[in-house]
């Protein structure tokens, strides 16, 4: 296994975990997201200071950072604020619809950049949607 394919593995588990633990918790969507948003900043933080390399700072492409930084604002105030009204009987399924749209939104990006749709990309798109359709049921 690669290390790119562990990452991987490890975010999806971790991105997996986290909202089970959150839905839990009894905060508020909005509260939630600053508290999580506040956790992984102290995280993050001392890391990226570690790394922190000025050169890759000044050649970064800032408008899609902070593009980037408002779509992940209002995506993770959505999805706290879903998850804080989901119980945890429903919480599963509110997670399952998420993910689905979440892996449809790069696979959409990805026939846009290639020009069109194959037969196979149009198979997971369906795919998908079934998937979402039963694992909600």
């Amino acid at each position: 296994m690669t290390e790119l394919q562990t990452k991987a593995i490890l975010a999806g588990l971790f991105f997996g975990v986290w909202p089970l633990l959150m839905n839990r918790s009894g905060l508020t969507g909005n509260v939630s997201s600053a508290v999580f948003s506040g956790v992984v900043f102290l995280g993050v933080l001392p890391l990226a200071l570690y790394n922190l390399n000025t050169t890759s700072l000044m050649q970064a492409n800032w408008k899609f950072a902070l593009l980037a930084g408002i779509a992940g604002t209002i995506g993770i105030l959505a999805f706290n604020g879903g998850l804080a009204k989901s119980t945890p009987e429903t919480v599963s399924t509110f997670l399952v619809l998420m993910i689905v749209v979440q892996v449809v939104v790069p696979a959409v990006y990805q026939v846009i950049l290639n020009g069109g749709i194959n037969s196979a990309k149009l198979i997971g798109f369906v795919s998908a949607s079934v998937a979402a359709y039963f694992l909600s049921k």
